[in-house]
């Protein structure tokens, strides 16, 4: 089974998702800003400094793909060109309810690689626009930043690991996903035999702001999530997911993992088993 997050130089727990007050100390800091939410949208309006970086730019193939492509330097070059640095924290911005968690899937993915500091801005770029804040539509890119490639294997589940059974699945898809339809084109329809579900909209108030601690996890121990065993989260493609990582991990969660294949691999292997 994956390790303990314990006592590797991650984000501090609770720290994960932040307010636009703090995501600002950050920026003052010199915080990279990874832009989640797709070129197209980034080009209509983005957080000075912000630049875009796609999760399906990072996939091991094309279509019905969510597995985190083998060639980590490739992807560490895209975060480079962002301007993410080792020694600077990394702001990630995405569209919040609005959008799929393309947030959570860069957090992850920049928490796999190595990098130490990452927070996730909570609310994305609707609260931001909300609160009046500034925004550019300025094409300037960052000074490229310096990236090593450190991956935590701890936090990435494999199929196998998940067929081993001694974690928690979270599925974090729509019901009618968990219960059988297919709208994202799965092999086979169903969920991996156990697994509890919690779709990951569901951990957000209407406006997209993340719900407050003690009201997360409630919602997760009542859906079977436990704060105090492994808990693997997957989805179709390892994105929606990928933001259930990243509440845990704020909820300072210390055994938790992303499963990037998700049930676009697992439904595509006629040999595991779905209910």
């Amino acid at each position: 089974m994956f390790g303990l997050l314990l006592g590797l130089p991650l984000a501090v727990a609770g720290e994960v998702f932040v307010d636009l007050d703090a995501a600002q100390v950050l920026l003052d800091a010199g915080a990279a800003v990874v832009d989640a939410r797709g070129k197209r949208a980034w080009a209509k309006g983005h957080i000075p400094g912000a630049w875009p970086v796609s999760w399906t730019s990072q996939r091991d193939g094309l279509l019905r793909v969510g597995r985190l492509t083998r060639d980590l330097e490739s992807v560490a070059a895209q975060f480079r060109l962002a301007g993410v640095r080792q020694d600077a924290p990394v702001l990630v911005v995405g569209a919040a309810g609005a959008g799929w968690g393309e947030e959570g899937r860069l957090f992850w993915t920049l928490e796999y690689l190595g990098h130490p500091d990452v927070h996730v801005l909570d609310g994305g770029m609707p609260a931001w626009v909300a609160d009046g804040r500034a925004t550019v539509t300025d094409p300037t890119q960052p000074v490229p930043g310096e990236l090593s490639v450190q991956p935590r294997s701890a936090l990435r589940a494999s199929i196998d690991t998940v067929a081993a059974g001694d974690a928690v699945v979270w599925d974090a898809r729509e019901r009618r996903e968990y219960d059988g339809a297919t709208p994202y084109l799965e092999a086979r329809g169903g969920h991996v035999p156990g697994a509890v579900h919690l779709w990951f909209r569901d951990l957000m108030g209407p406006e997209g702001l993340l719900l407050p601690e003690d009201t997360l996890r409630r919602k997760l121990e009542t859906h079977g999530i436990p704060m105090d065993e492994p808990v693997i989260a997957l989805c179709t493609g390892g994105v929606r997911s990928g933001f259930a990582y990243a509440v845990l991990r704020h909820l300072g969660h210390p055994a938790v993992a992303n499963y990037d294949g998700s049930m676009w691999e697992w439904t595509a292997d006629k040999s595991r088993p779905l209910d």
